[in-house]
């Protein structure tokens, strides 16, 4: 079977969105011959900022045969009393072209209908890739689009040229003015002009003879390499982040490395400062030596290297680093608390206030965590009142990514405590899914502080994440909320945290609370003890009912776990669902034991009187496993009283006390989990 190559080629792609666009052009296509019935097999992607492409390979002559069955009048509409066709049936055959004989009754609910099946034949593959390929080409995502010429085709760059081959055969494809060929283009200035194509399978070679290195996975080898080869020559280290590794690999066809020196007057400057500067152009990467900047970077150039070159990535640098050390010169004239009531005149959002109140809120969220985690409320409040202080500088309005951590570096030249510096410096963390935790207990609790408010304050203001909609990162931040407090390892009611600064926000809009709040916060706790290792069942027994402390709920969520597959457990479970069940709408816990009339009560209390006070104490120390354990002791006298009492009795004092009594057992249960909800066999029966 023959392969499909198709390129679009288009003006210089932004490198942040480059890679973005290859994924969804690929996705398209394979949901695109999906949708036409075409088999095919690997799909290869290729991409560069000139051009998206796709190499797939064996494809079908043509798509699969379409059989389907059509359904026409009613048999009392379709037949007369003879069974012959009446106009009706006549009229379905005609447009189907059928004939009498290829009629099939068949049932649907209450009637009976006439059916017909339908056949029809594939097309053949070329004659479907034109329809495809503007369907795919409607798909894409762009972040804005443009219109180059009057066929009103609309996309993020202008497209200049198409190829599309099947197998040796250029295909007549068209998209607005531009038809296909077998024509791409050599790399801008080592080899411009046109590069004729023979087959899809030369595509990759025939590039990278024009100095295009069109595979990603190679364009990165090759900047992989210039890195690794200047870390070894100097002894340094590269300061890569994932944002500037994508900008990289975007930004060029052909990329050579060239080495640069930093102006020795800018190896003063902040290493964060420096980083940020040359991060900033998308192709200059800074190198460190144990923590301090190096004097050497790396500059990814677009296919020339070599003095001239160098000589000009050296006077941008040098540039920028001037820029920078002004900044930092300008933020050094005042101290870092003098600008903080500088924040009173920032609106982040307008309807949570200025960049002054949320500070107010997250001092009031610190002072509350310091007392819960034993922290000094002095060093934290200090650290809150001065943590978005650097939104006010020169420096953070120039390289945003840098809040907080400039923070950090003014609060240590001013002379803070290493606590409170460490603290502002960290509260940003983590900024993505997988970043690094801050590693201070301030600077956790700060940061706990910091996303509780934006959680809270985003949900109230109606910002609550819908699908894909969560501009403002709510998730992001939430789940970092449930992060810092598992792996921290904090010990705080959220629940109770959130309704004390309730009254710290304006009026929500009508249908978001508090309530709401920590529901969104509990969806994200479920999912974080999935992705931990928690089975679904455990997940939803220890959040049942929910509980504030998400630790809590973590160490509960281990010790059932660590007991998962015990006969005991299963036993006692099956009983305990029923306790749940018969106790549901009895929300009286006043018994009397003296109204006990079986000795199979007697016992269940006695039993039950013998654990409870420990088993309490262990929930106390948030030794779960061991409450547990206790617990597990009553299963003996829960069966017994299960098999000999009868609860739901005529005599309405005794019945109640009965339910009472069990509704007390099953509240203690219900410290440590619901083990009702647990699943008891691979059937899937169920506890509750």
């Amino acid at each position: 079977m023959p392969n499909l190559l198709v390129e679009l080629g288009v003006e210089d792609l932004p490198a942040q969105e480059a890679g973005l666009l290859a994924e969804a052009f690929r996705a398209a296509w394979v949901e695109g011959l999906r949708q036409a019935r075409i088999a095919h097999g690997e799909v290869r992607l290729y991409w560069t900022l000139r051009r998206l492409a796709v190499l797939i390979l064996d494809v079908a002559d043509k798509q699969a045969d379409l059989v389907e069955e059509v359904r026409g009048p009613t048999v009392a509409q379709g037949l007369d009393p003879a069974g012959q066709p009446t106009p009706a049936a006549q009229g379905f055959l005609r447009r189907y072209g059928a004939s009498p004989e290829q009629l099939v009754r068949k049932k649907v609910g209450e009637k009976e209908y006439l059916f017909l099946r339908a056949e029809t034949p594939g097309r053949p593959t070329p004659e479907l890739v034109s329809d495809i390929l503007g369907q795919v080409f409607r798909s894409l995502p762009c972040s804005k689009r443009m219109v180059w010429d009057d066929s009103g085709l609309a996309f993020l760059r202008p497209v200049r040229w198409i190829v599309c081959l099947w197998g040796s055969k250029a295909l007549p494809v068209q998209l607005g003015q531009v038809r296909g060929g077998r024509e791409t283009q050599g790399h801008r200035f080592l080899k411009p002009g046109p590069v004729t194509l023979d087959t899809g399978e030369a595509y990759v070679d025939a590039l990278r003879a024009a100095y295009v290195l069109v595979d990603p996975e190679e364009r990165a080898a090759a900047i992989r390499q210039a890195i690794t080869s200047g870390e070894r020559e100097h002894g340094v280290q590269a300061a890569l982040d994932p944002e500037l590794w994508a900008r990289m690999v975007g930004s060029v066809e052909w990329p050579v490395g060239v080495l640069g020196q930093i102006p020795r007057e800018s190896l003063q400057l902040p290493p964060p400062v420096v980083v940020a500067a040359l991060h900033e152009e998308g192709k200059f990467l800074p190198f460190l030596r144990g923590k301090e900047i190096a004097p050497q970077f790396l500059g990814i150039a677009e296919g020339v290297g070599g003095s001239t070159v160098r000589a000009g990535y050296e006077r941008v640098v040098s540039i920028r680093l001037r820029d920078a050390a002004s900044f930092f010169e300008q933020d050094r004239s005042h101290r870092l608390a003098e600008r903080v009531p500088h924040l009173k005149m920032i609106v982040q959002e307008a309807r949570l206030g200025t960049v002054w109140d949320r500070v107010e809120r997250i001092r009031a969220y610190s002072r509350a965590l310091a007392r819960a985690l034993g922290l000094d409320e002095a060093i934290l409040d200090r650290a809150a009142y001065l943590c978005k202080a650097d939104l006010a500088t020169v420096m953070v309005r120039e390289f945003p990514e840098l809040e907080g951590v400039m923070g950090g570096v003014y609060a240590r030249l001013d002379g803070e405590p290493p606590a409170v510096a460490q603290a502002v410096e960290e509260h940003v963390l983590p900024t993505a899914r997988g970043d690094e935790l801050p590693q201070s207990p301030y600077g956790g609790a700060l940061s706990l502080a910091d996303k509780l408010d934006f959680v809270a304050g985003s949900i109230r203001i109606g910002e609550m994440p819908t699908g894909s909609r969560d501009p403002y990162g709510v998730r992001r931040r939430a789940a970092a909320v449930v992060r810092l407090v598992l792996e921290k390892r904090m010990r705080v009611d959220l629940f109770a945290l959130l309704e004390a600064m309730d009254g710290l926000y304006p009026p929500a809009v009508p249908g978001a609370t508090v309530q709401d709040v920590r529901q969104f916060l509990v969806d994200r706790l479920r999912g974080a003890l999935v992705e931990r290792g928690l089975t679904h069942d455990v997940v939803e027994a220890v959040l049942s009912p929910p509980r504030g402390d998400f630790l809590g709920v973590w160490e509960r969520g281990q010790a059932l776990s660590g007991m998962r597959g015990g006969e005991e457990l299963v036993s006692l479970a099956v009983g305990l669902s029923r306790v749940r069940n018969i106790t549901r709408e009895h929300p009286g816990r006043s018994y009397d034991p003296r109204l006990f009339e079986e000795e199979a009560e007697r016992q269940l209390f006695q039993a039950y009187q013998a654990v409870k006070a420990s088993a309490h104490k262990a929930v106390e120390r948030h030794d779960f496993g061991e409450a547990l354990r206790l617990l597990l002791t009553l299963r003996p006298a829960i069966d017994r009283y299960f098999d000999e009492v009868l609860v739901m009795c005529e005599d309405g004092a005794v019945r109640a006390n009965r339910l009472s009594f069990l509704g007390e057992i099953s509240d203690c249960f219900l410290e440590v989990a619901d083990l009702g909800k647990l699943v008891l066999s691979s059937k899937g029966e169920q506890g509750s």
